[in-house]
This record gives structure tokens, sequence and C-alpha cells, in this order.
């Protein structure tokens, strides 16, 4: 059985330590998902509708078994998310 041995320089542990912290830290990191399904909802027989966003624009699409439509281009996240907080301003004053 063969071993390796782990080689460290003398006085320098916590540098060595922190370098090798930092490229753990580097290869654990994943670029930020840019699409993702908001919501979806099932109509029977292999049909449905979903909201899809990607990076800050959100689509309607429908879809069957053998095909996908782009429905329609919703607002913007944050379009919706300001439309949202001058709709509870009005409603609370």
């Amino acid at each position: 059985m063969v071993t390796a041995t782990l080689r460290i320089p003398a006085g320098g542990v916590r540098g060595w330590v922190a370098g090798l912290w930092e490229r753990v830290l580097l290869l654990s990191r994943r670029a930020p998902k840019r699409l993702r399904l908001c919501e979806s909802l099932a109509l029977g027989e292999r049909r449905f509708v979903a909201v899809v966003e990607f990076d800050a624009a959100r689509f309607l699409v429908g879809g069957t078994a053998s095909s996908l439509v782009l429905l329609s281009r919703l607002e913007d996240v944050g379009e919706h998310a300001e439309r949202a907080a001058g709709k509870r301003e009005r409603e609370t004053c």
C-alpha cells in the first residue's frame, strides 16, 4: 500500500491552510442560475402553461407532449415589484 505524504512548509502553516481554503471555496462556487421556472399549471393530457424567468425577463409559455409555444412576454421582475409596491402604498392610504 502506497501512502502520499502531505508536505506543509514550516512556519507557513497558516498561509498554506488559508490558500487551501480559498481554493476549496473557488471550486465550490457555482454561477447563479439565470433560468428558473416560477410557476406551472398542468392542464391534463400532457398539456401545461408555465411562467419562466430568464434574468429579469418573464415569459408565459404553453406546452404539449410535442411542442412548446411562447404565449406572451410578461412584465419584467423589477417592473412587477415596483407595481406591487405602488399598489400596496395606494391601499394603505
